[in-house]
Protein backbone atom coordinates (compact mmCIF):
# COMPACT_ATOMS: atom_id res chain seq x y z
CA UNK A 1 0.00 0.00 0.00
CA UNK A 2 1.22 2.99 -0.98
CA UNK A 3 1.81 5.49 2.23
CA UNK A 4 -0.41 8.45 2.62
CA UNK A 5 1.43 12.03 1.70
CA UNK A 6 0.36 14.96 3.82
CA UNK A 7 1.79 18.25 3.78
CA UNK A 8 4.71 18.81 6.44
CA UNK A 9 3.23 21.73 7.50
CA UNK A 10 -0.76 21.07 7.97
CA UNK A 11 -3.81 23.86 7.69
CA UNK A 12 -4.19 23.66 11.10
CA UNK A 13 -1.22 24.47 12.58
CA UNK A 14 -0.89 26.91 10.30
CA UNK A 15 -4.50 28.21 11.84
CA UNK A 16 -2.44 27.76 15.31
CA UNK A 17 0.24 29.96 13.79
CA UNK A 18 -2.37 32.69 13.02
CA UNK A 19 -4.08 32.45 16.28
CA UNK A 20 -0.50 33.31 17.86
CA UNK A 21 -0.24 36.73 15.34
CA UNK A 22 -3.70 37.62 16.18
CA UNK A 23 -2.64 37.42 20.17
CA UNK A 24 0.36 39.48 19.26
CA UNK A 25 -2.21 42.17 18.21
CA UNK A 26 -4.12 41.79 21.25
CA UNK A 27 -0.56 42.04 23.25
CA UNK A 28 0.83 45.52 21.26
CA UNK A 29 -2.70 46.98 22.24
CA UNK A 30 -2.58 46.33 25.88
CA UNK A 31 -5.61 43.30 25.91
CA UNK A 32 -3.24 40.94 27.43
CA UNK A 33 0.26 40.60 28.76
CA UNK A 34 3.43 40.22 27.49
CA UNK A 35 4.23 37.03 29.56
CA UNK A 36 0.93 35.23 28.20
CA UNK A 37 1.49 36.69 24.15
CA UNK A 38 5.07 34.42 24.87
CA UNK A 39 3.77 31.34 26.85
CA UNK A 40 0.88 31.20 24.03
CA UNK A 41 3.61 31.69 21.37
CA UNK A 42 5.89 29.16 23.12
CA UNK A 43 3.02 26.35 23.36
CA UNK A 44 1.72 26.83 19.81
CA UNK A 45 5.17 26.73 18.23
CA UNK A 46 5.98 23.83 20.39
CA UNK A 47 2.80 21.83 18.87
CA UNK A 48 3.89 22.96 15.53
CA UNK A 49 7.42 21.47 15.82
CA UNK A 50 6.17 18.27 16.99
CA UNK A 51 3.62 17.39 14.46
CA UNK A 52 6.21 18.61 11.80
CA UNK A 53 8.83 16.34 12.96
CA UNK A 54 6.28 13.71 12.91
CA UNK A 55 5.41 13.82 9.50
CA UNK A 56 8.80 14.76 8.62
CA UNK A 57 10.23 11.49 10.47
CA UNK A 58 7.30 9.91 8.59
CA UNK A 59 6.08 8.50 12.09
CA UNK A 60 2.55 9.46 11.17
CA UNK A 61 1.98 6.45 8.73
CA UNK A 62 2.21 4.17 11.68
CA UNK A 63 -1.25 5.88 12.95
CA UNK A 64 -5.11 4.69 11.42
CA UNK A 65 -5.43 8.17 10.32
CA UNK A 66 -1.82 9.70 8.80
CA UNK A 67 -2.98 13.02 8.60
CA UNK A 68 -3.56 13.41 12.19
CA UNK A 69 -6.12 15.53 11.55
CA UNK A 70 -7.98 15.12 15.24
CA UNK A 71 -4.93 15.34 17.30
CA UNK A 72 -4.06 18.30 15.51
CA UNK A 73 -7.89 19.68 15.96
CA UNK A 74 -7.73 19.45 19.34
CA UNK A 75 -4.15 20.37 20.08
CA UNK A 76 -5.12 23.78 18.60
CA UNK A 77 -8.88 23.80 20.17
CA UNK A 78 -7.63 23.32 23.25
CA UNK A 79 -4.89 26.35 23.64
CA UNK A 80 -7.43 28.50 21.99
CA UNK A 81 -9.80 27.68 25.15
CA UNK A 82 -6.89 27.76 28.07
CA UNK A 83 -6.04 31.27 26.32
CA UNK A 84 -10.04 32.66 26.73
CA UNK A 85 -10.09 31.35 30.53
CA UNK A 86 -6.77 33.03 31.04
CA UNK A 87 -7.84 35.99 29.59
CA UNK A 88 -11.02 37.40 28.79
CA UNK A 89 -10.38 40.22 26.11
CA UNK A 90 -9.00 37.44 23.38
CA UNK A 91 -12.21 36.13 23.21
CA UNK A 92 -13.19 38.09 20.52
CA UNK A 93 -11.16 35.79 18.57
CA UNK A 94 -11.96 32.15 19.90
CA UNK A 95 -15.45 31.88 17.94
CA UNK A 96 -14.04 32.92 14.25
CA UNK A 97 -10.83 30.81 14.82
CA UNK A 98 -12.79 27.54 16.15
CA UNK A 99 -15.00 27.92 13.17
CA UNK A 100 -11.74 28.11 10.93
CA UNK A 101 -10.20 24.93 12.68
CA UNK A 102 -13.58 23.09 12.30
CA UNK A 103 -13.61 23.76 8.56
CA UNK A 104 -9.83 22.09 8.06
CA UNK A 105 -11.71 18.90 9.95
CA UNK A 106 -15.07 18.72 7.84
CA UNK A 107 -13.42 17.37 4.43
CA UNK A 108 -10.84 14.81 6.89
CA UNK A 109 -12.63 13.84 10.03
CA UNK A 110 -15.61 11.25 10.36
CA UNK A 111 -19.60 12.94 11.13
CA UNK A 112 -19.50 11.02 14.52
CA UNK A 113 -15.76 12.27 15.30
CA UNK A 114 -16.63 16.36 14.26
CA UNK A 115 -20.34 15.59 16.43
CA UNK A 116 -18.21 14.53 19.36
CA UNK A 117 -15.56 17.48 18.91
CA UNK A 118 -18.05 19.90 18.76
CA UNK A 119 -19.73 18.82 21.82
CA UNK A 120 -16.68 18.92 23.87
CA UNK A 121 -15.66 21.93 22.41
CA UNK A 122 -18.98 23.25 23.14
CA UNK A 123 -19.03 22.05 26.62
CA UNK A 124 -15.45 23.09 27.99
CA UNK A 125 -16.85 26.80 26.45
CA UNK A 126 -19.47 26.72 28.44
CA UNK A 127 -17.55 25.15 31.60
CA UNK A 128 -14.81 28.01 30.65
CA UNK A 129 -17.70 30.97 31.35
CA UNK A 130 -19.14 29.75 34.22
CA UNK A 131 -16.30 29.00 36.53
CA UNK A 132 -14.82 32.47 35.08
CA UNK A 133 -17.88 33.92 35.89
CA UNK A 134 -18.85 32.07 39.41
CA UNK A 135 -19.80 34.67 41.79
CA UNK A 136 -20.22 37.47 39.80
CA UNK A 137 -23.97 36.59 39.30
CA UNK A 138 -25.78 37.39 36.05
CA UNK A 139 -23.61 40.64 35.24
CA UNK A 140 -23.17 42.12 31.38
CA UNK A 141 -19.65 40.25 31.08
CA UNK A 142 -21.56 37.01 31.69
CA UNK A 143 -24.86 37.28 29.42
CA UNK A 144 -22.14 38.36 26.51
CA UNK A 145 -20.07 35.35 27.37
CA UNK A 146 -23.47 33.37 27.43
CA UNK A 147 -24.32 34.88 23.31
CA UNK A 148 -21.47 34.22 21.77
CA UNK A 149 -21.59 30.68 23.39
CA UNK A 150 -25.13 30.63 21.76
CA UNK A 151 -23.77 32.15 18.56
CA UNK A 152 -21.32 29.50 18.46
CA UNK A 153 -23.99 26.38 19.26
CA UNK A 154 -25.82 27.69 16.10
CA UNK A 155 -23.50 28.38 13.35
CA UNK A 156 -20.66 24.89 14.52
CA UNK A 157 -23.40 22.24 13.59
CA UNK A 158 -24.39 24.40 10.77
CA UNK A 159 -21.38 24.70 9.49
CA UNK A 160 -20.46 20.80 9.93
CA UNK A 161 -24.06 19.95 8.06
CA UNK A 162 -22.99 22.44 5.14
CA UNK A 163 -19.67 21.05 5.15
CA UNK A 164 -20.78 17.63 4.77
CA UNK A 165 -23.30 18.27 2.18
CA UNK A 166 -20.03 18.99 0.21
CA UNK A 167 -18.06 16.57 0.89
CA UNK A 168 -20.58 14.40 -0.25
CA UNK A 169 -21.27 16.28 -3.64
CA UNK A 170 -17.66 15.70 -4.11
CA UNK A 171 -17.66 12.23 -4.11
CA UNK A 172 -21.02 12.15 -5.99
CA UNK A 173 -18.59 14.29 -8.84
CA UNK A 174 -15.23 11.90 -8.49
CA UNK A 175 -17.61 8.63 -8.63
CA UNK A 176 -19.26 10.76 -11.73
CA UNK A 177 -16.13 11.07 -13.05
CA UNK A 178 -14.74 7.53 -12.51
CA UNK A 179 -17.78 6.46 -14.87
CA UNK A 180 -17.47 9.27 -17.24
CA UNK A 181 -13.81 8.18 -17.78
CA UNK A 182 -15.09 3.97 -18.26
CA UNK A 183 -17.51 5.18 -20.28
CA UNK A 184 -15.23 6.94 -22.71
CA UNK A 185 -12.62 4.50 -22.42
CA UNK A 186 -15.21 1.67 -23.46
CA UNK A 187 -16.51 4.08 -26.35
CA UNK A 188 -12.88 3.92 -28.20
CA UNK A 189 -11.85 0.18 -27.46
CA UNK A 190 -12.44 -3.25 -28.85
CA UNK A 191 -15.23 -5.17 -26.51
CA UNK A 192 -13.09 -8.67 -27.52
CA UNK A 193 -9.89 -7.54 -27.83
CA UNK A 194 -9.11 -4.23 -25.68
CA UNK A 195 -7.69 -2.89 -28.60
CA UNK A 196 -8.93 0.89 -30.43
CA UNK A 197 -11.88 0.30 -32.33
CA UNK A 198 -12.35 1.53 -35.79
CA UNK A 199 -13.88 4.57 -35.02
CA UNK A 200 -11.16 5.67 -32.97
CA UNK A 201 -8.49 4.55 -35.22
CA UNK A 202 -10.08 6.60 -37.92
CA UNK A 203 -9.69 9.83 -35.41
CA UNK A 204 -5.98 8.76 -34.88
CA UNK A 205 -5.73 8.76 -38.56
CA UNK A 206 -6.90 12.23 -38.53
CA UNK A 207 -4.37 13.23 -36.10
CA UNK A 208 -1.36 11.61 -37.52
CA UNK A 209 -2.21 12.99 -40.60
CA UNK A 210 -2.82 16.74 -39.34
CA UNK A 211 0.63 16.45 -37.13
CA UNK A 212 2.27 14.87 -40.35
CA UNK A 213 1.19 17.74 -42.80
CA UNK A 214 2.09 20.30 -39.91
CA UNK A 215 5.08 19.53 -39.12
CA UNK A 216 6.47 17.24 -41.73
CA UNK A 217 6.95 14.08 -39.76
CA UNK A 218 6.37 10.98 -41.54
CA UNK A 219 3.82 8.44 -40.60
CA UNK A 220 2.90 5.03 -41.60
CA UNK A 221 0.38 2.33 -41.10
CA UNK A 222 0.46 -1.56 -41.26
CA UNK A 223 -3.16 -3.25 -42.66
CA UNK A 224 -2.82 -6.90 -40.53
CA UNK A 225 -4.72 -9.80 -41.48
CA UNK A 226 -5.05 -13.03 -40.02
CA UNK A 227 -4.45 -16.16 -42.53
CA UNK A 228 -7.20 -18.14 -42.92
CA UNK A 229 -9.48 -16.53 -40.50
CA UNK A 230 -12.61 -17.92 -41.70
CA UNK A 231 -11.42 -20.80 -41.98
CA UNK A 232 -10.46 -21.67 -37.94
CA UNK A 233 -14.20 -20.23 -37.54
CA UNK A 234 -15.91 -23.05 -39.57
CA UNK A 235 -13.54 -25.64 -38.41
CA UNK A 236 -13.41 -24.94 -34.85
CA UNK A 237 -15.86 -22.48 -33.84
CA UNK A 238 -16.33 -18.83 -33.63
CA UNK A 239 -15.39 -19.18 -29.75
CA UNK A 240 -11.61 -20.46 -30.77
CA UNK A 241 -11.83 -17.73 -33.29
CA UNK A 242 -12.26 -15.08 -30.54
CA UNK A 243 -9.58 -16.73 -28.42
CA UNK A 244 -7.67 -16.75 -31.13
CA UNK A 245 -8.23 -12.44 -31.33
CA UNK A 246 -7.50 -11.86 -27.75
CA UNK A 247 -4.27 -14.08 -27.99
CA UNK A 248 -2.99 -11.76 -30.84
CA UNK A 249 -4.71 -8.82 -29.32
CA UNK A 250 -2.23 -8.95 -26.40
CA UNK A 251 1.16 -10.20 -28.33
CA UNK A 252 0.48 -7.38 -30.64
CA UNK A 253 0.21 -4.82 -27.75
CA UNK A 254 3.16 -5.54 -25.74
CA UNK A 255 5.22 -5.92 -29.33
CA UNK A 256 4.36 -2.70 -30.12
CA UNK A 257 6.02 1.07 -29.36
CA UNK A 258 4.34 3.14 -27.04
CA UNK A 259 3.70 5.56 -29.74
CA UNK A 260 2.48 3.47 -31.83
CA UNK A 261 -1.43 2.72 -32.10
CA UNK A 262 -3.06 -0.44 -32.50
CA UNK A 263 -6.84 -1.20 -33.08
CA UNK A 264 -9.14 -3.97 -34.85
CA UNK A 265 -10.06 -2.38 -38.19
CA UNK A 266 -12.93 -5.07 -38.47
CA UNK A 267 -13.38 -9.09 -38.18
CA UNK A 268 -9.95 -10.38 -38.15
CA UNK A 269 -8.09 -7.09 -39.45
CA UNK A 270 -5.99 -5.11 -37.93
CA UNK A 271 -4.51 -1.63 -38.29
CA UNK A 272 -0.99 -0.31 -36.56
CA UNK A 273 -0.28 3.58 -37.13
CA UNK A 274 3.40 4.11 -36.46
CA UNK A 275 3.66 7.83 -36.01
CA UNK A 276 6.83 9.43 -36.84
CA UNK A 277 8.53 6.35 -39.05
CA UNK A 278 9.30 6.00 -42.43
CA UNK A 279 8.44 2.90 -44.85
CA UNK A 280 11.63 1.06 -43.65
CA UNK A 281 11.25 1.56 -40.64
CA UNK A 282 7.55 0.32 -40.41
CA UNK A 283 8.36 -2.88 -42.58
CA UNK A 284 10.61 -3.71 -40.03
CA UNK A 285 8.57 -3.45 -37.05
CA UNK A 286 5.76 -5.03 -39.18
CA UNK A 287 8.05 -8.10 -39.99
CA UNK A 288 8.50 -8.22 -36.06
CA UNK A 289 4.79 -8.37 -35.39
CA UNK A 290 4.48 -11.03 -38.18
CA UNK A 291 7.13 -13.46 -36.66
CA UNK A 292 5.90 -12.78 -32.98
CA UNK A 293 2.38 -13.58 -33.67
CA UNK A 294 3.61 -16.94 -35.66
CA UNK A 295 5.66 -18.05 -32.27
CA UNK A 296 2.08 -17.41 -30.54
CA UNK A 297 1.69 -20.81 -29.12
CA UNK A 298 -2.42 -22.32 -29.42
CA UNK A 299 -1.48 -25.98 -29.43
CA UNK A 300 -4.45 -25.85 -26.75
CA UNK A 301 -6.92 -24.61 -28.86
CA UNK A 302 -5.50 -25.00 -33.25
CA UNK A 303 -5.04 -28.29 -34.62
CA UNK A 304 -2.14 -26.59 -36.41
CA UNK A 305 -0.84 -24.59 -33.23
CA UNK A 306 0.23 -21.48 -35.09
CA UNK A 307 -1.42 -18.60 -36.91
CA UNK A 308 0.45 -15.94 -39.62
CA UNK A 309 -0.28 -12.79 -40.66
CA UNK A 310 -0.68 -10.80 -44.17
CA UNK A 311 0.73 -7.15 -43.30
CA UNK A 312 -0.14 -4.30 -46.15
CA UNK A 313 2.30 -1.09 -45.36
CA UNK A 314 2.10 2.54 -47.06
CA UNK A 315 3.98 5.94 -46.14
CA UNK A 316 1.21 8.77 -45.98
CA UNK A 317 1.60 11.08 -48.67
CA UNK A 318 1.31 14.61 -47.67
CA UNK A 319 -1.43 15.98 -48.25
CA UNK A 320 -3.32 13.13 -49.80
CA UNK A 321 -6.77 11.77 -48.35
CA UNK A 322 -6.74 9.04 -45.09
CA UNK A 323 -9.06 6.92 -47.71
CA UNK A 324 -6.32 7.10 -50.29
CA UNK A 325 -3.54 5.97 -48.08
CA UNK A 326 -5.98 2.83 -46.43
CA UNK A 327 -6.45 1.35 -50.30
CA UNK A 328 -2.81 1.78 -50.97
CA UNK A 329 -1.53 -0.11 -47.70
CA UNK A 330 -5.02 -2.56 -48.84
CA UNK A 331 -3.32 -2.92 -51.71
CA UNK A 332 -0.14 -4.09 -50.58
CA UNK A 333 -2.22 -6.67 -47.92
CA UNK A 334 -3.99 -8.06 -51.02
CA UNK A 335 -0.86 -8.43 -52.41
CA UNK A 336 0.80 -10.51 -49.78
CA UNK A 337 -2.48 -12.82 -49.77
CA UNK A 338 -1.60 -13.25 -53.57
CA UNK A 339 1.84 -14.17 -52.85
CA UNK A 340 1.13 -16.76 -50.55
CA UNK A 341 0.37 -15.42 -47.18
CA UNK A 342 2.39 -14.88 -44.17
CA UNK A 343 4.27 -12.32 -45.47
CA UNK A 344 5.04 -8.33 -45.59
CA UNK A 345 3.99 -6.09 -48.49
CA UNK A 346 4.38 -2.73 -48.81
CA UNK A 347 3.97 0.12 -51.43
CA UNK A 348 6.34 2.63 -52.41
CA UNK A 349 5.91 6.12 -51.37
CA UNK A 350 6.48 7.35 -54.97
Amino acid sequence: MQPVRVPQISPISLISLLYALSLFIFYRQGFISGETFVSVAAAVLCVVILFYGLFRLGLNSHFDEPSLTLPQLVASLLIMLVVAYLERATQIALVPFILIAFSFGIFRLSTVSLILLAIGCLSAYLGIIFIRDHGEGYSYEFRADLVQWFVLVLTLPGMILVGKQIQNLRQLLRATRYQLEHYEEKSVRDELTGLYNRRQIQAELEQAKLQADTLSVPFCICLIDIDRFKEINDNNGHLTGDTILKEFAKVARDSIRDTDMLGRYGGDEFMQILPDTDLKGAVMHAERLRVYAHFLDLQKILERKHISLSIGVAQYRRGEKITDLIARADSALYQAKQRGRNRVEWVEIG
